[in-house]
């Protein structure tokens, strides 16, 4: 089956049936706006247009994300056992000790959403990023699959297709107490804090989360790094006595917020809680990993097979030096094949696209931000689809750039999350819409 196909279908049925659709996304709209579905308080920007994929797209996603995760285990074990090769990162002492401290489990990356750009054209595949420090997006996903699947949309889809989604809560859970269960070499339920750098109300996903972690029997709080108490070989929040910590409070936040976090650094340090989201995770989360992949001096022990997946799909990157005046004047005079990007921000923040400024732009970039810990990274554009945007009056198709996150528990595929946009960036600070996704096989 074509997947491309998939949206011609939709978009000639939304077409015939433009009133009804019309009607359908005003109750679709709403029903958004009244789930948990929001980023910073606010309902989340979706589209009325599901990410159609088929049963060959998902596997060609878990072929592919097994491959790299074979590569990048390989890395993270170099730098377990290699202090030579630990200083390609750069990373704080205070890191480093963190990142070495065995976290009682087998899994190096328990959670991650790895982006990545794929072509339905050619099945061609780019990673953009990974993700494994503090990944989120689920609740959208899930909230919109939900308010979709009971859709026009879909159910239109289903006399023809066998349509299913994505589970991204319990399948959690599971994972997550899988580890739980080797750090602790028992059975019991744990008590459990989600912990993030909070202000305000907390996110709806972390209240997700903890209602579904309690209907499994696990008492659980939400909390800040800062409220945690270490006594007496226990971490505590009030008297409610931590065993294991669901991490979403990502490493440089941690790092810069030490003095305020020292309680927690010390408890994980001595083995006393058990924390899901090794700071581990960060080796391979900073974007300086994808330099390191291409660097064949830094990575001998990598084969000739994880070499030619390294070239072909992990964009080229580099260290962008800004003392390196050769590097500086070839990156202007070619500006727009690059992008500039922060080792260590999210959500997009510092992302520069070369073809999105102007020649003296770029050099204002490269002057004032660009000075240090910074990569200059090979552009790769977006794939692009037609997609339907709608508003409560009426309805036009779009070509819509789009970047799908694979959501990765215990370093398996377990679900997809996507984000469109007319820009050549996208994310949480630019103009960025949610889509559900969903995967058809012909009945």
């Amino acid at each position: 089956m074509e997947s491309k196909k998939l949206f011609k279908d939709y978009k000639e049925h939304v077409r015939d049936n433009k009133e009804s659709y019309i009607q359908e996304y005003r109750r679709v709209f709403k029903a958004v706006e009244e789930s948990p579905a929001k980023y910073k308080g606010k309902p989340v920007e979706f589209l009325y247009q599901p990410l159609f994929l088929t049963e060959e797209d998902y596997n060609r996603f878990k072929t592919l994300t097994d491959q790299l995760m074979t590569i990048l285990n390989k890395v993270i074990d170099k730098y377990l056992k290699d202090e030579s090769f630990r200083r390609h990162f750069g990373f704080s002492p205070l890191l480093e000790k963190l990142i070495l401290k065995d976290p009682g489990y087998d899994k190096n990356v328990p959670m991650g959403r790895f982006d990545i750009f794929y072509n339905y054209d050619d099945g061609g595949f780019q990673f953009c990023e990974l993700n494994t420090d503090g990944s989120s997006g689920m609740i959208e996903q899930m909230e919109l699959q939900r308010i979709c699947q009971d859709s026009l949309a879909v159910k239109n889809l289903e006399k023809k297709y066998n349509v299913r989604g994505f589970e991204l809560f319990q399948s959690w859970v599971n994972a997550f107490l899988e580890n739980y269960r080797q750090y602790s070499k028992g059975a019991e339920k744990p008590q459990i804090a989600i912990m993030d750098w909070l202000s305000g109300d907390p996110p709806s996903e972390f209240i997700a989360f903890k209602e579904v972690f309690e209907a499994n029997g696990c008492p659980t709080v939400i909390v800040d790094p800062s409220w945690l108490e270490y006594k007496n070989n226990c971490l505590y929040y009030k008297d409610f006595k931590i065993d294991c910590i669901y991490r979403r409070a990502v490493t440089w936040e941690i790092i810069e917020g030490a003095h305020k976090a020292m309680d927690f650094i010390e408890a994980y340090l001595a083995g006393d809680v058990c924390v899901i989201g090794p700071i581990r995770s960060q080796i391979i989360h900073n974007k300086n990993i994808f330099a390191i992949l291409h660097d064949e001096e830094k990575t001998p022990f990598l084969s000739n097979e994880d070499r030619n997946f390294v070239k072909k799909h992990i964009p080229f990157t580099r260290i962008f030096e800004a003392a390196n005046e050769e590097l500086v004047n070839y990156t202007i005079n070619h500006k727009d094949a690059f992008v500039l990007k922060p080792m260590d921000k999210y959500a997009s923040k510092g992302v520069r696209i070369g073809r999105d400024y102007s020649k003296d732009e770029w050099i204002k970039i490269i002057q004032e931000e660009a000075k240090e810990e910074y990569l200059l990274q090979e552009f790769c554009r977006l794939p692009r689809i037609p997609m339907a945007k709608f508003n409560h009056e009426d309805v036009e198709f779009l070509d819509f750039n789009y970047i799908i996150g694979l959501f990765m528990y215990n370093e398996r595929l377990q679900g997809v999350y996507t984000r469109t946009g007319t820009k050549n960036l996208i994310g949480s600070i630019v103009e960025c819409y949610t889509a559900p996704n969903f995967v058809l096989s012909v009945k």
